[in-house]
């Protein structure tokens, strides 16, 4: 899952739809919601689960949790397809989130369908991952972009392997610059991932934005693995649905308690 909705100011087998998306030139996006529908009834059609997350507020960290999602993958050409479906409680799918990424995760294609905002959209990384073209349907509203970048992108379903790819070097101190994808702004954001701590045989990693103007809307998100299995505990920080406020949507920063079904992420 992409994290976080960040705005400063306030299947079909997946693996066929975002193989044939990439092999494509840049195009329309077309609205992908019916979708969601589908992978609620068949979401093995996403590929294996790898771990299932309660999302929970950090306000109010007790009783049912918000929401529910699941991390499932599949093999692609050189690489992973990895896709985040999140849940309401419910069980209607509100959001599907879906990368092609290498054995090293770095994001090849990322696609997201949201009904909670209404959009969906993807973008294409090219060029040894400094090229992104974005494409994106906002409620009906058509319209592309593209940008250059120098740091490594990442996206929900990548940011957790990315880590694990670079574990050594940030438990050794290195602090590596990241930008992470938002398709409904087309456009990256630039984050610093950073080792915390090891604590009672958990590992905490942190994820700050670069920018000091983006700090002040999006606190520092962290993520704890278990340090043995490497294995995702928790996430606690923005995330892409958003929390009902008396009738009106919020951007919400919660807490993720993952429950690991594989044996080692994928």
């Amino acid at each position: 899952m992409t994290f976080f909705n960040l705005n400063p100011t306030r299947t079909l087998s997946v693996t066929a739809w975002l193989l044939a998306a990439a092999s494509a030139s840049a195009q329309t996006v077309q609205p992908a919601l019916a979708q969601l529908d589908a992978l609620r009834l068949s979401p093995e059609s996403a590929g294996a689960l790898v771990y299932r997350g309660d999302t929970f507020t950090q306000r109010t960290p007790a009783g049912a949790p918000l929401y529910r999602y699941e991390r499932r993958v599949q093999s692609a050409p050189g690489g992973l397809a990895a896709s985040h479906i999140t849940s309401d409680p419910t069980g209607s799918v509100v959001i599907v989130e879906s990368s092609v990424v290498s054995p090293a995760y770095e994001v090849q294609r990322f696609e997201v369908s949201n009904q909670q905002s209404g959009f969906s959209g993807a973008v294409q990384v090219s060029h040894g991952g400094r090229l992104l073209e974005y494409e994106l349907n906002d409620n009906g509203k058509l319209s592309i972009a593209s940008e250059e970048v120098s740091d490594p992108v990442v996206c929900g379903p990548s940011l957790f392997g990315y880590i694990l790819k670079n574990w050594d070097p940030l438990q050794a101190g290195a602090t590596m610059p990241v930008r992470m994808v938002v398709v409904q702004e087309k456009t990256t954001y630039g984050f610093n991932l950073k080792f915390e701590k090891l604590t009672h045989g958990q590992a905490t990693f942190s994820i700050t934005p670069s920018s000091f103007l983006i700090r002040m809307a999006i606190a520092p998100m962290r993520v704890v693995f278990d340090a043995n299995t490497r294995t995702a505990v928790r996430y606690e920080g923005r995330v892409p649905p958003m929390e009902n406020v008396s009738g009106k949507l919020k951007d919400l920063d919660a807490r993720v308690e993952y429950t690991s079904v594989s044996s080692s992420y994928r």
